[in-house]
């Protein structure tokens, strides 16, 4: 009863580390595939329409449900031209900005047919530093807001993974990529690679076992021939034996 409880939790255990060990190597595969398709400093990492980004700055800290700040990980949906057409006021966006030449994420304050202003929840909470979409000029060198064209927002924001930026920052890092990819992957890697030894010689071991036990069936079943043709052999002399004895005895008596 024991080895059989023992043999059922090794095997649930068995299943649940494969489960884990694919799940991985898909997430692996997932989160390569997408930094392989950045060519430059203005591309999203992104899989299926989806992107990722780690939040770098604190200019999205405010009051809005959405916001969001330093170290967290944002979720971007990566914008077709028809979405692009479809942005509003309040929408939060990503382009490249060109005075940081980086990716940058803000929230849209107002719209002016092809043209997009967009400014920092941060800047938006401070009233001398909030953009006003309604007066007659704002003053770049006081207010803080970026200016562009629909073509050059590359993605809108869907959600926030609070404080996971930081991490996805370190894992997009060489030794953060080395320790927590390549590593894991390679001691996993090794690890399946003797259990599928171990398990080729315990298949070659019991084909031997197997030919071993074919060959001795193969011995005893000769064997035993062996020993019926003298068995048989025997009893044919004694057969032979008893007629000439018979023979004999018969001429005697006449």
């Amino acid at each position: 009863m024991k080895e059989q409880r023992s043999e059922k939790i090794k095997k649930i255990l068995k299943i649940c580390f494969n489960c884990v060990f694919y799940v991985f190597i898909v997430l692996l595969l997932l989160f390569s595939f997408a930094n392989m398709k950045i060519k430059d400093t203005a591309d999203i990492p992104n899989i299926f329409g989806r992107g990722f980004l780690s939040v770098a700055s604190d200019s999205m800290e405010g009051d809005y449900e959405d916001s969001f700040g330093e170290g967290d990980l944002i979720i971007v949906n990566m914008l077709n031209d028809s979405e692009r057409n479809n942005l509003q006021v309040g929408d939060i966006v990503t382009f490249f900005d060109t005075d940081l030449l980086a990716l940058n994420t803000h929230r849209i304050v107002e719209i002016n047919g092809d043209f997009i202003y967009t400014q920092g929840d941060k800047a938006a909470m401070n009233e001398a530093t909030r953009y006003d979409p309604d007066a007659l000029i704002n003053d770049p060198l006081l207010i803080p807001f970026e200016l562009m064209t629909r073509e050059e927002i590359l993605s809108s924001h869907v959600s926030t993974w609070s404080g996971a930026g930081t991490t996805l920052t370190f894992l997009q890092s060489p030794s953060g990529f080395a320790i927590f990819i390549v590593l894991p992957t390679f001691l996993i890697l090794v690890y399946e690679a003797i259990l599928l030894i171990k398990n080729f010689l315990k298949v070659n071991r019991q084909k031997m076992e197997d030919q071993q036990q074919k060959e001795m069936l193969s011995l005893q079943e000769q064997l035993q021939k062996e020993k019926e043709e003298m068995r048989a052999k025997i009893l044919d002399e004694i057969k032979n034996e008893k007629e000439k004895l018979e023979e004999k005895s018969e001429e005697q008596e006449k």
